[in-house]
């Protein structure tokens, strides 16, 4: 049996549509220019590649759909544990999260989630939270792991802070 190229291209493209993502941004979140993600789209390729995986992932497919949608078959939807029935993270996320943050919640399952209530004048009530959610393909994230994810970030907004302020 043959594999059908241009179908798992239009399955993605529909999927990625479904989700309210430009090919830029779904680029952007696995790391290819939009001439790569438009090959893939028409079905311009013959192997499955990691970029293929990861824009199935994006999309909140398991691994096994993109051999399953070349043989015939149909995706299999993976839902973060976080999701019950929603079909997608838009119907249950807030409409103000950025679509970068909503495929992310889309991909892979949850690992760990915590709010974290920031510092308010004493004896009032905490003005704004922090939300960590940890999401991932592996075992549970280490501590240590999330401790140096968060300082990176930190360290992330200090630079695009002092780049911003010249």
């Amino acid at each position: 049996m043959s594999r059908d190229w241009a179908r798992l291209g239009a399955a993605l493209k529909a999927a990625r549509e479904d989700l309210g993502l430009e090919q830029q941004q779904v680029g952007e979140l696995i790391g290819v220019g939009r001439g790569a993600l438009r090959n893939i789209e028409i079905g311009a390729f013959s192997r499955v590649t990691p970029t293929v995986r990861a824009y199935a992932r994006t999309v909140g497919w398991t691994d096994a759909s993109v051999d399953d949608v070349l043989d015939g078959g149909s995706p299999t939807p993976e839902a973060p544990a976080a999701l019950t029935e929603a079909s997608t993270v838009a119907d249950v996320a807030p409409d103000e999260l950025p679509l970068r943050i909503k495929a992310a919640l889309a991909a892979g399952p949850l690992l760990d989630a915590v709010v974290i209530d920031l510092p308010a004048e004493e004896g009032e009530d905490p003005e704004a939270q922090m939300v960590v959610i940890v999401k991932g393909r592996r075992g549970d994230a280490t501590p240590e792991q999330i401790r140096k994810a968060l300082l990176q970030w930190e360290k992330t907004e200090a630079q695009i802070r002092r780049s911003g302020a010249g």
